[in-house]
């Protein structure tokens, strides 16, 4: 049997040993989703653009990428490319889609840890937002609603809004919180048709609510965009708690 001081020599030469080019490829692709230049949802560039931006082959941005898939940081995309898929390696959207599509009362829960947290973003991105930042939720308000924009587009365009707000924090931590409780979310509201029971007046509503929060963070008041946005997710947990019980009886 190996001595301690066997097993430490070993440690140490393995410590010492120089990275495979696909481990330091692995590494650097990781260090870009800490720091924010990769988010949750962006898709990767492509292999050849991967390839010569870190002056590596392209074999080896293969390897780095399936390591890095495997470990549940990434996942391959329909139609090909590679996207954002965790910030830990760590899938707990299933896990918490189950608990919060199972119950009712876990799913109000997790709307009201969602209102607490998206008050402070707006708070936050009424502070930080650059002009960058406005311009591209005014883009996002525009196109979430865009009366011509088919209604099979809501969810998606109103969870880009909201993730926009999330960029304009500045916080990569909120930010990948965020789209994790985002995802579990619209799952578990997919699952029980939530999307049935909106209609005319609950888009109206919505609207109205996004443009105070734009123009609150825009006029960079936080405490008017703070206000905005605790608004309209309480107006948006009534209006699903009323819903919800209509289609329970």
């Amino acid at each position: 049997m190996p001595s301690a001081k066997t097993l430490q020599a070993q440690d140490d030469a393995e410590t010492r040993r120089p990275k495979r080019i696909a481990d330091q490829v692995a590494d650097q692709i990781l260090e870009k989703i800490s720091d924010g230049i990769f988010l949750p949802g962006d898709r990767l560039p492509g292999e050849r653009q991967l390839a010569e931006s870190m002056s590596v082959s392209r074999v080896s941005v293969r390897a780095a990428l399936q390591k890095l898939k495997t470990r549940g940081y990434l996942r391959a995309v329909q139609g090909g490319g590679t996207e954002i898929l965790s910030s830990t390696g760590i899938d707990m959207d299933t896990a918490m889609t189950d608990l919060v599509r199972d119950s009712i009362t876990n799913l109000r829960d997790l709307q009201e840890i969602r209102c607490t947290l998206e008050t402070w973003a707006a708070r936050r991105a009424a502070i930080n937002a650059s002009d960058e930042d406005i311009k591209l939720l005014r883009m996002a308000y525009r196109q979430a609603h865009d009366p011509r924009r088919a209604a099979k587009y809501r969810a998606d365009d109103d969870h880009r809004l909201h993730m926009m707000i999330g960029r304009a924090t500045g916080s990569i931590i909120y930010y990948h919180v965020m789209k994790m409780l985002h995802d579990v979310l619209q799952a578990a509201l997919n699952e029980i048709r939530f999307n049935g029971m909106v209609g005319p007046t609950f888009d109206r509503m919505v609207q109205e609510h996004h443009r105070d929060i734009i123009e609150a963070i825009a006029a960079h008041d936080p405490d008017a965009a703070e206000k905005a946005m605790s608004n309209h997710l309480q107006a948006v947990i009534d209006f699903f708690k009323t819903a919800s019980d209509k289609q329970a009886t």
